[in-house]
Formats: structure tokens, sequence, C-alpha cells
């Protein structure tokens, strides 16, 4: 079986969508008679090797010497990636996330990955004129797509609310794969002499991601004596909310106390996630949430704002704060009270593990070559062992 995935896309740092298609990429690769080609932008290429490992696996990783802006990926998604299939001889594409295409001209099915709708639940990371170009292209990958995976029954539950029952009869949820190696960890070079305890985000600086929320409850968490101490890492791109989370800590006076990092190999980020005190995500909305997930497989103890996705994902290995009202004080009280209970042992949940996620990918896969209709094929009975 022939599987081009595609992953071009504007991320010049490690991102979600980025790491779901390295992590489908290293699982499939288990199983010899998958043949896999990862597309990606050649600003993506050293990424893709370095942070993700992807060397060490099979699969041929092809660069694609585009610009790097909106309109020329979109353009070759439209125009270029049909005539790549092709020259591979793929027997199935499958799209990271959702792009415009031309079903018309392709010869083969078409899988999409969809992770969340934020072009409706969180506009604001996009901008007005942005947003509504978005909207667009979520629906006509839908139209295209032969089959359509979310990535947690939420972002299942979510498409029922936008989509046709067209797109939801092509609809499906696959969690997705974690492949974070706990057992390997390096200091990143900028924390290299912390020794004082730190609290960690892992988080774009977009603001669904409440970053702004939880700077202010550090705040307030570090004038009690004994907290003084503590130091705030936030790793994760840059993106609308940089520069007013930078003003934020500024005015807040925590800039010898706050470290934003970004661009991480997964052995840093396993890393922090073993030696922090607390993984903290205060998000308002998710599709999924590796960064929970790959904290709880190191050990961290977690605590996440009570939202049904991160419940979902997170169940009762996490501890939960309200969202709602945006409450920095009660942040703060949540952070102490976290700190209070031992750290959990590394866990890693069977819904994770990429030879079962590898499993059910390959049989939805098997079920559009043989012409049938991925609804037939219920995904949680798959129980095969990788060969």
């Amino acid at each position: 079986m022939r599987v081009v995935i595609s992953a071009v896309s504007s991320a010049r740092r490690p991102s979600g969508i980025c790491r779901h298609a390295a992590n489908l990429a290293i699982a499939l690769s288990q199983y010899s008679d998958v043949s896999l080609t990862l597309l990606v932008g050649d600003w993506q290429l050293g990424y893709f090797q370095d942070a993700f490992g992807l060397p060490a696996v099979a699969c041929d990783i092809v660069p694609i010497a585009i610009a790097a802006n909106a309109v020329a990926r979109n353009f070759w998604y439209y125009l270029r990636l049909p005539e790549i299939a092709q020259h591979y001889r793929a027997d199935l594409v499958h799209l990271s996330f959702p792009a415009p295409l031309r079903r018309s001209q392709f010869q083969c099915p078409i899988v999409l990955s969809l992770h969340d709708l934020y072009p409706y639940d969180a506009p604001r990371n996009f901008g007005y004129s942005r947003v509504l170009f978005n909207r667009v292209f979520l629906r006509q990958s839908l139209r295209a797509s032969d089959a359509i995976v979310c990535s947690s029954r939420f972002t299942l539950d979510r498409l029922r609310r936008y989509a046709g029952q067209a797109a939801m009869q092509k609809a499906m949820h696959i969690y997705q794969s974690v492949t974070l190696d706990s057992s390997a960890d390096a200091a990143p070079a900028a924390l290299h002499h912390l020794r004082q305890p730190f609290l960690l985000a892992v988080a774009q600086h977009r603001r669904n991601k409440n970053l702004d929320l939880l700077l202010a409850a550090f705040g307030r968490f570090r004038q009690q004596a004994s907290k003084q101490e503590f130091r705030l890492v936030i790793v994760g791109s840059p993106g609308p909310e940089t520069t007013a989370l930078h003003a934020m800590v500024k005015r807040l006076s925590l800039q010898q106390h706050v470290v934003f990092l970004s661009e991480l190999s997964d052995k840093e980020l396993c890393f922090l996630y073993r030696k922090c005190e607390l993984m903290i995500v205060p998000s308002s909305i998710e599709g999924f949430c590796f960064p929970l997930v790959e904290a709880v497989r190191c050990g961290s103890r977690v605590l996440c704002s009570d939202i049904p996705v991160l419940r979902e994902i997170g169940e009762s290995r996490c501890d939960y704060f309200p969202l709602q009202p945006r409450n920095p004080a009660a942040l703060a009280a949540a952070i102490e009270a976290a700190l209070l209970k031992p750290p959990p042992p590394p866990h890693i949940s069977d819904r994770f593990r990429p030879d079962k996620i590898a499993c059910q990918y390959l049989a939805l896969y098997s079920t559009l070559l043989a012409g049938g209709r991925q609804s037939a094929f219920p995904p949680q009975l798959c129980h095969e062992s990788v060969s």
C-alpha cells in the first residue's frame, strides 16, 4: 500500500498538525507492506527531521519548494498535489489538515485529518479576512475527502454542528498517535543552569490557549513568600498573542521569572515534562491536546481547564479547574492545590498507542481501497498487533 501524507503547512516551527503527520508516519512505518511518502514544505524539513526524529523511520520525506505563503500553498494543494500523488503512484492520499482540493484530479481515495473546528470555534486565531477563507477551505475539503477522521469525540461532535449529512456519513474519530519516548530526555540549552522549581505550559501563542490568564495567575501565585523561587516556562510557537504576552510579562514585572521557548526536540520536551512541578493546560477549546497526553506519559502532574475535550483526553489522571469566570486568583489557588498532590507514575493509555492507532488507520485505508464505506469500520474494535 502506497500512502502519501501531505503536511505542507505555514508552520515554521513544530506545531500540532505537524506533530500529527510525523506521529502518523512513525506509527504506519511499523508495517513493512506500507510505503510512505511524507510531503513537507522545504522550510519545514529541518524540524521534521530533527525535532520529530523522522530519519529513523521508514519514510521518504519529500521537501516541496514553493513560496512559504498562503496563496502559493493553497494553489499547490489545488493544482499540484494531484500530480504529485500520481507521480508517487499513491494508493491513498492522507491530508494532515484541511486544504482546498480538486477531487476530480485524484485517482485514489483521500483521507482528511480534522483536528478542530477553529475557523468557527476560535475565529480570533485567524483574523476577520483569513477566517472566511479558512471556513471556505474547510468546507471544500470536507466535500472532497472520502473519509474524515476527527482527533477526538469532541471534534466529531463539533463537526455535527457545522457539517451536513453528507460529511457526517464520511466522519469518524480516531485518537492521535503519541510517540514521545518518555525514557529519553535532554535539557534545553536555555535551561541548562535552571535550578529553581518551575511550572510548565506547552501551547502556541493563540487566544484560545489563555496564556494571559496563566501569566496573571502565576503573578498571584508568586506573591506568596514560599513561591517566589518558582519560574514559569512557556513552550510554543509565536503567534497572534506573542506581543501582548511579552507586554504582560513586563507589566507584571515577571521578566526574570518567565521563560519563552520554541523549536524544542522531543527529548527536550520530555526533559521539561519530567522536571516540571506542574504542567498547566488553561485552554478554552482544543481539538485533542498532545501536550496533555505527553505530560501524563512522562509522569507530570497536570492541571487542566475543565472543558469537555480535556476531560475526554485526560480522564482522571489530571486535576481540573473551572475556566469560567476567568479568575486568576482561582487558577492560582488550583495550582497550589495541585502541587500538594504526589506526582503520578508515567502512563500511556492504549487509546493513544502508535500500534493501536496504526491498526485503525490501516483498517480504514483498506476499507476505502476495497470500495467500501468507511463508516462500516468500527475503529474501537481494532486490536490487531503489528506484524
